[in-house]
């Protein structure tokens, strides 16, 4: 157990040894915490969405500057971050919009989203070759030992671990499992946390304790007995297996001991999503199952249960969808977007207005679930301690181009990063050609790697280095625009 510091000592102490059983306990002792001058632990939570964007409605607008930018002229994507109407007040000043940013990816752009936190190459197509940004800060440099549930991985409608499907990876680009289940994420996170003071509550808990315990000993026995016996990629598999049954064996014992116990929220509704899987009737649900999920994340982070998660939204390919949109999202929507100039990274072209909008509308879409999180995480006093990393596998995503893709950071972000601000990176390439090739001289990228290292650094790690591409200079160094 982490050692506290003296203002939540005395606080816990002056409640005295009932302290454990009252409501959002945890809220309580950070908001003295805060209060008394201390910094709550930075918080981490990467959010996906498909499609890419549609440059008109979010790119800069002439006459904008870093700090000085409109995002409320009409169908603006990026609208619900300066929307007090529908959240209560504006988080323009809680944003920072990264605009030039590329996925170094080797891959189609729809297999490019186990690039987001690994800044690698997807190695034949299938994997990447390191560990995401969430499970090293996570899992080996150990900031989320001290929490419930060390890092969450939360999916809409799809949980395959193919490097296009999933955001976290293991040691040696090794795929994490998602959770697309609301009520299960619920259970991970809050099942056991506050059982009440009857007996009977009390033992049934410990005997389910017991028995889960038990099961994971056999568990362990067995992975190990195997172990020695296969080659080394199954070793690896196994090997992370084994952590992922120390992770369970945190939430059954010690991993809550000692420490004040918060309120447990109203567990997902499972009528409200009968179905969860896509191609297999989940689609008109997808929108319930996200509003789910991010209610629980929210509340989760607030009560210090985790601090790094990662959530795979979907689309809303579906009839009578609450957008309008048509049906086919992917062919009709993403497939149709045909940029002007803005979205082809300069190259000249009027494009097609009509084709803008719809996937405009999908973008804002998005963003509005990234406000409604913020809004809540904000009421539970969480959200200045909180970073926001919302990004796409796709720029423009008719061509499947991994350039320029929507780069988001939201919420307080501990003070690390300036927010309230637009940055435009410079050109990828030099010259007049704005299409020049990874093979040409000329072509230098802002890697996403560069985001990755200051993101690190966010969190007190030393850091220059993160991902793994051919040429090491496109995987090293901190982006400074967010100094």
């Amino acid at each position: 157990m982490s050692h506290k510091s003296a203002s939540r000592r005395m606080f816990l102490r002056a409640m005295g040894a009932g302290f454990a059983a009252l409501p959002f306990s945890r809220l309580l002792e950070n908001s003295v915490a805060q209060a008394a001058g201390e910094t709550l632990p930075l918080k981490f939570i990467t959010i996906y969405h498909p499609h890419g964007l549609s440059a008109e409605y979010w790119a800069m607008k002439s006459g904008d500057t870093e700090s000085a930018f409109d995002i409320t002229y009409p169908n603006c994507s990026l609208q619900p971050f300066d929307d007090a109407a529908t959240y209560g007040k504006s988080f323009k000043d809680k944003l920072l919009v990264v605009e030039g940013l590329d996925l170094l990816s080797s891959a189609n752009g729809h297999d490019t989203a186990g690039t987001i936190l690994t800044g690698s190459r997807i190695e034949g197509g299938t994997k990447p070759q390191n560990i995401s940004l969430d499970q090293y800060l996570a899992v080996t440099k150990g900031l989320g030992s001290s929490t419930r549930v060390t890092s969450l991985s939360l999916g809409v409608g799809n949980d395959g671990t193919a490097a296009g499907l999933t955001l976290s990876y293991g040691e040696g680009g090794v795929a994490l499992p998602k959770i697309i289940d609301p009520t299960k994420a619920f259970d991970l996170l809050f099942d056991g946390v506050v059982v009440g003071t009857d007996p009977a509550a009390l033992a049934a808990a410990e005997r389910k304790r017991r028995l889960s315990q038990s099961v994971i000993d056999y568990q362990k026995w067995d992975i190990k007995r195997l172990h020695d016996k296969l080659a080394p990629p199954e070793q690896q598999k196994l090997d992370q297996h084994l952590t992922s049954l120390a992770e369970l064996e945190k939430q059954l014992g010690g991993g809550m001991a000692g420490r004040p116990v918060c309120t447990v929220p109203g567990r997902p509704d499972p009528t409200k999503f009968p179905n969860l899987k896509q191609y297999n009737g989940g689609e008109p649900y997808f929108d319930a199952i996200t509003d789910a999920h991010l209610d629980v994340l929210a509340q989760a982070l607030a009560c210090d249960l985790t601090r790094f998660a990662t959530v795979f939204m979907n689309d809303l390919s579906y009839a009578n969808n609450p957008l309008g949109l048509p049906q086919d999202n992917h062919g009709s929507v993403a497939h149709t977007y045909n940029a002007s100039s803005i979205g082809m990274n300069g190259q000249p072209g009027d494009g097609t207005p009509d084709t803008w909008l719809p996937l405009a509308k999908f973008n804002h879409y998005v963003y509005a679930k990234v406000a409604r999180l913020m809004q809540k995480l904000d009421a539970l006093g969480a959200l200045d301690s909180t970073l926001i990393y919302v990004t796409s596998d796709m720029g423009n995503p008719a061509l499947h181009s991994t350039r320029n893709v929507p780069t988001v950071l939201a919420g307080g972000a501990g003070g690390k990063f300036r927010m309230g601000r637009r940055i435009k990176l410079k050109k990828d390439c030099s010259g007049d050609s704005p299409w020049c090739g990874e093979n040409d001289t000329t072509f230098q990228p802002v890697s996403n790697s560069k985001l990755l290292v200051s993101i690190a650094q966010a969190f007190g790690q030393d850091v220059e280095k993160f991902g793994t591409q051919p040429d090491p200079a496109k995987v090293t160094g901190a982006l400074s625009e967010l100094a």
